[in-house]
């Protein structure tokens, strides 16, 4: 154990020397692989006794799946979760900033229900690194926070920053929050650090993974037939739907997911002979580099899709007919929609053999969220307001959270609500940022678009079986912690170089060899050594 004031490097030092660390004297040491991966009882889970799911969960993973939203929608607290007191928060969001709470109605009710005021620092998704620092330093975080998950030394800075929450969560005690014991396993791993549970999940599941999205209502228009595509297929299709002369190409990027399937790659660090290995030093990957390289140079990709990233647009307005993205973003493109008849299909990608290519799951989590220390008392009650901000779909919690207040915020087609303009503004699409402090696991429902349901389903029924998740979620290494970001990055960077044809892939392997060197192979040995630790193979 070390002291706060003495850590060295990174964010967590700048922070510790502003004095925004001060208050409590030891934090457990950054090269002490086993106290920082240290298990702990996770808690218990209860699934909510909630409405039906339309469909039936093939597979564990499978999310609930709903055509319309419950006719009658069924309050399930009693009373107000907080107790009067102000409470405070920082949180990202990825959309417009909303009101202020002076001028919207929704954050006003929302401060009812709750029973006491809320007063949020809002900052857009793309800021928020910075703006998390900047409040760590100045202490300024408030009684609940949306974690930076790249923040240095995370450990540490929960341990001295955040409640632990062991003792309330742990095992059956979660039971007292029954929206947080509805909650999976796997998304409480990604809260346990040094030992304790230190925040809680914005779980989001399979719902967060990605994948190759169609535009099925163009395929139809062209009479190309998708179905269940290997790499030879997806190459024959694209060179059948571009056509440069009208706008439109196959791919808005390269489809790196449909690839990574097709070609068996492992999700990041996958145990081979009893080894971590990374999948960029496979030479699978080295494959998959020189396949979307191939579609660079056809013509196959949107000539911007490398360098640039508009595939919301491109897709949604047809200059593109494929593109990835993730089962949560379907919504969104039903919403952007320029055409009436607009469909998505999501096909199922094949290997050369014709097997169901592998399924790289997305991290089970958003993000995680924690509170600040305090007494035992007002732990419980944020702990009570974080449960009803978690209640499930279908419940009349969740209607008012996501949608507002009926007549303002939405009005009901069916039983569907939808956002009215106010909505869309005072309720943040949708999305106020209450969802990144808690909030339930996501289904599969899209308002208005039952066929994309079942689409979903299907995709999800077919792919589940090969699903594969990160063999390292969960666990610490303090060198991916302060050296990864800049890895990835440049990864990244090179990845394009090449499907640019400006780089090629004897880069990629003297990128490789470096990386191994300067912190890969520590990497590597750090997530070994926490994988002992925790009883993993």
């Amino acid at each position: 154990m070390i002291s706060r004031r003495t850590l060295l490097g990174g964010s967590l030092a700048a922070a510790a020397t502003a004095g925004g660390l001060s208050g409590c004297a030891t934090v457990t040491r950054s090269t002490d692989i086993a106290a920082l991966n240290k298990p702990v009882a996770l808690p218990t889970y209860k699934r909510f006794n909630g409405p039906k799911p339309d469909l039936p969960r093939s597979h564990p993973l499978m999310p609930d799946c709903f055509y319309k939203f419950p006719a009658q929608p069924t309050r399930v607290t009693q009373g107000a979760p907080a107790d009067g007191s102000d409470l405070s928060g920082t949180t990202p969001t990825s959309n417009p900033i909303p009101p202020t709470a002076d001028r919207n109605p929704y954050w006003q009710e929302l401060n009812k229900r709750l029973g006491s005021s809320l007063d949020l620092t809002i900052t857009s998704a793309t800021d928020y690194p910075n703006k998390f620092a900047t409040a760590v330093a100045g202490d300024t975080l408030g009684d609940l926070f949306n974690v930076d998950g790249k923040f240095s030394y995370l450990p540490q800075f929960l341990e001295a920053r955040a409640q632990d929450l062991t003792e309330y969560l742990s095992g059956d005690a979660i039971l007292e929050y029954p929206f947080l014991a509805n909650l999976s396993a796997d998304s409480w791993r990604g809260c346990v650090f040094s030992g304790g549970i230190r925040a809680v999940p914005i779980q989001r599941g399979v719902m967060s993974s990605n994948l190759l999205l169609a535009r099925q209502d163009l395929l139809d228009q062209f009479g190309v037939e998708l179905g269940s595509p290997t790499i030879d297929d997806l190459n024959k299709i694209a060179k059948a739907v571009t056509d440069e002369k009208k706008n439109r190409w196959a791919f808005a990027v390269p489809p790196a997911a449909a690839l990574s399937a097709a070609l068996g790659l492992p999700n990041g660090w996958e145990v081979r002979d009893g080894r971590l290995v990374h999948s960029r030093e496979l030479p699978e990957q080295k494959e998959l580099l020189a396949v979307s390289t191939k579609m660079q140079a056809d013509g196959l990709i949107h000539p911007d899709g490398v360098a640039k990233n508009n595939q919301k647009v491109w897709f949604s307005q047809g200059s593109a007919v494929m593109t990835q993205d993730t089962y949560s973003s379907i919504q969104s493109f039903y919403r952007r929609a320029v055409t009436k008849n607009f469909a998505i299909s999501l096909p199922v990608i094949r290997d050369s053999a014709g097997k169901i290519g592998r399924f790289l799951l997305g991290t089970p989590n958003n993000s995680i969220a924690a509170i600040k220390p305090s007494s035992p008392e007002r732990t419980k009650m944020l702990l009570r307001v974080l449960n009803w901000m978690a209640a499930p779909f279908g419940t009349e919690e969740y209607l008012f959270r996501k949608f507002g207040l009926p007549g303002r915020h939405y009005t009901l087609k069916g039983t569907d609500p939808v956002l009215t303009e106010a909505g869309g503004s005072e309720v943040c699409l949708g999305e106020f940022p209450i969802q990144y402090l808690a909030d339930g696991g996501y289904p599969v429902y899209f308002p208005g678009h039952a066929e994309a349901v079942d689409v979903a389903y299907n995709n999800l029924k077919a792919v589940l079986p090969t699903a594969i998740l990160q063999p390292t979620y969960g666990l610490y290494s303090p060198t991916d912690a302060t050296k990864g970001k800049v890895a990835d990055k440049d990864f990244d960077s090179l990845t394009k170089e090449i499907q640019l044809g400006r780089s090629d892939l004897a880069d990629w392997d003297k990128a490789v060899a470096n990386w191994r060197k300067s912190s890969g192979d520590a990497i590597r040995q750090e997530y070994e050594d926490a994988m002992s630790t925790q009883g993993r193979k």
